[in-house]
């Protein structure tokens, strides 16, 4: 039964992609390798089929280490890709289009999140208005003294940002900084008054927008 179910899968994960009546797990077996390269089309059938049966079985990907399905609904996924990588995975109607927002947390080792958005057809929709990538300078609330800014600037090199999907249905986007990881204790005190620790952002349409 299970050796059929897969070949059911498989077939309808193979079906042009229209977007109608489609499940994340369709998108999951059909994602060309760009989100999933550790992963080929089998081990993600395999990871699917366990986890429709009860089970969260570690699949070995490519580079001999784990991979495992931790929660998978009709329109919502979340994989341990590797021991470093997460990967989240939305699909959602935007007018007639079914659209795929991904959110990748890689440990370095302070979580640091990328967001992506796509079609059916694994093609990217590429703009910075969609969303902008959350800045340390966001979570700044604006009585931080000048002088204290520029040494968070020069302390934090690069911004290590982590996103995930919040929300009954996934229908919100939380961003937390990773500041107090990032920085001895002594130094984060400094700044932390003067630090929101979340920012939530809200899907309208294709963009995604701060919550006011």
């Amino acid at each position: 039964m299970r050796h059929l179910y897969r070949i059911l899968f498989l077939s309808l994960a193979l079906l042009p992609l229209t977007g109608a009546a489609r499940t994340i797990a369709d998108f999951f077996a059909s994602e060309p390798g760009t989100i999933f390269p550790l992963l080929t089309r089998t081990h993600r059938l395999d990871m699917v089929d366990y986890y429709n049966s009860g089970q969260q079985v570690a699949i070995a990907n490519n580079l001999a280490g784990d991979s495992r399905l931790l929660e998978l609904d009709s329109c919502y996924l979340k994989l341990q890709s590797s021991g470093s990588k997460v990967v989240e995975m939305l699909m959602r109607q935007v007018g007639k289009d079914t659209v795929i927002t991904v959110i990748e947390t890689v440990m370095t080792p302070v979580p640091d999140s990328r967001l992506t958005q796509w079609n059916v057809h694994w093609q990217r929709y590429v703009s910075d208005r969609l969303f902008p990538q959350p800045a340390i300078d966001d979570f700044i609330v604006r009585k931080m003294p000048r002088e204290l800014r520029a040494d968070l600037q020069d302390a934090m090199i690069f911004p290590l940002i982590r996103l995930t999907f919040t929300g009954d249905r996934h229908e919100t986007i939380e961003a937390a900084h990773g500041l107090e990881q990032f920085l001895v204790p002594d130094e984060y005190k400094r700044f932390a008054p003067y630090l929101k620790p979340t920012l939530n952002y809200r899907f309208n349409g294709l963009r995604i927008k701060p919550v006011k």
